[in-house]
């Protein structure tokens, strides 16, 4: 009898939990686009290539949403995460296959699977590993769009960095580059690189560099662009084929 007891209020309990969900996730839904349409209408956009995904975020002062491509085995898109923001700690997280809203100390109060049903009940194992991987990944998105060692030294009060033009835009990007990468050492090839700006206050620079890790050098291109704040508004590269090498400079 106390088993099926403790079945029936298990059972009421998911009933109730699932039908909370979808009460709540309607208005959610609603919360988590108005973000999005206030945030591509008003806040500055950034493309950095994050563990070989591009990802795009829209920040503030820090990332108030940022927006994760889901690709296949064969790197086919198949859809995008999107992680929400309010006042730098994680509120939301909405995925193609569940929608996951947070409270304010950082723990998952509400999991819906694509259906917008809630299939799993808080406390279980499943729950708490859900809630500690998007909360990792979370701070690892954000941390990738914090602004790079190289730019918090240029842009600090009485900075011993005075560079301008062409110059200032290697710095910031190479710095962006070791930042994303996690690169010991970055060279490349006297030429390899291309600045083009100002055009509307913007700069660009592309090029071809070698990254160094532990015991292994690997080429990679990259693109990056600095906007007239002098924040580094993309950066996206990959590793390619390896190629002769040359006279090598120093990456700043």
């Amino acid at each position: 009898m106390g088993k099926c007891l403790i079945s029936i209020t298990l059972l009421s309990c998911g009933l109730v939990l699932s039908s909370a969900g979808w009460a709540k996730e309607p208005a959610l839904t609603e919360q988590l686009a108005s973000m999005e349409k206030a945030a591509r209408s008003s806040l500055d956009q950034q493309l950095f290539t994050v563990d070989g995904l591009d990802v795009t975020a829209w920040r503030d002062e820090q990332p108030v949403i940022i927006q994760v491509p889901i690709l296949n085995e064969k790197r086919e898109w198949q859809g995008d995460s999107h992680y929400y923001f309010k006042q730098g700690k994680l509120f939301a997280v909405r995925m193609p296959y569940g929608l996951y809203r947070f409270d304010s100390k950082g723990a998952l109060i509400l999991w819906l699977d694509e259906t917008g049903v809630q299939s799993e009940l808080p406390g279980t194992a499943a729950w708490s590993a859900r809630q500690n991987w998007l909360q990792k990944r979370a701070r690892q998105l954000a941390d990738a769009f914090a602004p790079s060692r190289y730019e918090q030294r240029l842009k600090k009060p009485n900075s011993d960095i005075h560079l301008q033009g062409a110059a200032k835009v290697e710095y910031l990007c190479s710095g962006q580059l070791y930042a994303l990468t996690g690169a010991e050492k970055l060279l490349h090839e006297a030429g390899a690189l291309q600045v083009e700006g100002p055009t509307e206050g913007r700069w660009s620079l592309a090029g071809d560099a070698r990254a160094r890790f532990a015991d292994e050098w690997r080429p990679l291109h990259f693109r990056c662009e600095v906007d007239g704040a002098d924040r580094v508004s993309h950066l996206t590269y990959s590793y390619t084929t390896e190629h002769a090498s040359a006279e090598t400079t120093d990456a700043k």
